[in-house]
């Protein structure tokens, strides 16, 4: 994939009269399985190559993208981009700034040791057939899924400041799901696998016995008693479920155009805009955004913008420490850009996203957390989040609990969520284990249009206060 289509566009809207101009030159390779009950329902491969360019005129932004990748096409795309942005202008209260950055020159790549394009097609369905029939453990699982989605992206970014960055990636991932029923009782249970790299993440990881575990959780649900509300109870989260937990009221209200209100009309504003420094949990909440940790489904070194990525403190020692930021939204805040900014693709325009949101190791051991809890519960796997527009009031509900009684795991529980606000929760967590696990997210929606992207989140093992919910 040559740079000089990237580079003769940003050239073109300095020509025009662009204050900035960057653009992102893409190839993708995308391929899906999904599989149910033993049939392939779906298996696509799509490639798509092109370019998005954003202009900033008089203060505004302009954007367009082209997959008419020759100079003729890229010249047209500019100049919409450059057209929507000075018509813009007009109409923009307050012009655009931008926080300064280093441009950078480089190229990386995310570690890959099986490319995905060297595993036949038909090899990675008979995998998802196989899998699937594992998730059958029993005549109670009377549906099973394989969903696989394998992504390569080659990306070169340019912008007139003089940044060149060239990244390749592969992420993959595999969603696995159980549906047991007896009688009237239908309970289900998931699992997904995956990350940034290769094939080789399945290669390595018995994929069968996973998929057999999917199964046997989804029929031991059957036989677990529903949960009952309790007010106040002493909750120990797993790191799945605490995955959707700061994914939902850490990490999306700490996105700069958030708390500036931006998104209100949208998804909603934040409860904490305006407090940093502010204590809004106990000693034992600390939160990152990072998307330097490698092997993960946020992985990158540079986001959209050409802004080197780092680890993003979110919240230490419950004290509001920071936001993720653009460059537009850091030189509004007056403080560094911090690598914020990303787009699923050339055809959108990046937007602030979280990469891999986590909050942080403790000093506790796992088995340790359980023997100082006399009364209360374990909470495992995220299910389905319900959250207000600022991120205070939460509810998430989880696959299963256990009950804890005098330090020992006891009665297996279904139908379990758990409810709180964000600062009562926050101040809580009087405890956290050694060892955290970042998931996979595969899922996370912002824009309009939509913009689906891959994340991750977790944390340890946390123990706090909520109220749990149940049916019984």
């Amino acid at each position: 994939m040559s740079e000089d289509l990237a580079l003769f566009a940003v050239e073109q809207a300095s020509k025009m009269g662009a204050e900035y101009a960057d653009a992102r030159l893409e190839n993708h390779y995308n391929e899906l399985i999904t599989v149910a009950n033993g049939k392939i329902e779906r298996g696509i491969i799509n490639r798509k190559h092109g370019i998005g360019i954003r202009t900033l005129v008089n203060g505004a932004w302009g954007f367009q993208s082209t997959t008419d990748l020759t100079k003729r096409g890229v010249k047209k795309a500019v100049e919409i981009a450059f057209k929507v942005a000075k018509a813009s202008s007009e109409h923009v209260p307050t012009p655009v700034k931008l926080a300064p950055t280093k441009a950078y020159k480089t190229t990386y790549k995310a570690k890959v040791k099986t490319d995905i394009e060297d595993v036949a097609f038909e090899d990675k369905m008979e995998n998802m057939l196989a899998w699937e029939k594992a998730l059958h453990v029993s005549k109670k699982i009377v549906r099973g899924l394989t969903d696989y989605t394998g992504i390569k992206i080659n990306k070169i970014f340019v912008n007139t400041e003089g940044a060149n960055i060239k990244f390749d990636n592969t992420v993959v991932w595999v969603e696995l799901k159980a549906d047991a029923k007896q009688r009237n009782l239908i309970q289900y249970y998931t699992r997904t696998v995956g990350h940034s790299g290769g094939y080789e993440i399945f290669m390595k990881t018995n994929m069968e016995k996973v998929s057999s575990e999917v199964g046997e959780k989804a029929e031991k649900l059957l036989k677990a008693k529903p949960a009952k509300t309790v007010k106040n109870a002493t909750v120990i989260l797993d790191p799945d479920y605490v995955a959707l937990l700061v994914h939902e009221i850490v990490g999306h209200p700490s996105e700069g155009d958030r708390v500036l209100g931006r998104e209100a009309a949208w998804a909603g504003t934040t409860w904490w805009a305006g407090k940093i420094g502010e204590k809004i949990g106990s000693d034992h909440v600390t939160v990152y955004d990072d998307p330097t940790v490698p092997g993960t489904l946020g992985f990158y070194k540079f986001d959209d913008e050409g802004v080197k990525a780092k680890r993003k403190v979110l919240i230490e020692k419950g004290v509001l420490k920071g936001h993720m930021h653009s460059r537009e939204t850091a030189a509004i805040f007056g403080v560094e850009p911090n690598a914020g900014m990303r787009a699923i693709t050339f055809e959108y325009i990046p937007l602030i996203r979280m990469s891999n949101t986590f909050f942080a190791e403790g000093d506790w051991k796992f088995e340790e957390l359980i023997q100082e809890t006399k009364k209360g519960y374990l909470v495992s796997c995220m299910r389905q989040p319900s959250i207000d527009d600022q991120r205070f009031n939460w509810t998430i509900s989880a696959q299963e609990a256990y009950e804890i009684k005098n330090g020992e795991i006891t009665t297996h529980l279904r139908d379990v969520a758990l409810t709180s606000t964000a600062p009562k929760f926050f101040k809580s967590v009087n405890a956290t284990t050694k060892k955290i696990t970042i998931v996979p997210l595969p899922g996370c929606g912002k824009g309009d249009p939509m913009q689906g992207l891959y994340v991750g989140n977790g944390g340890p093992y946390l123990r706090g206060k909520a109220t749990l919910l149940g049916v019984g």
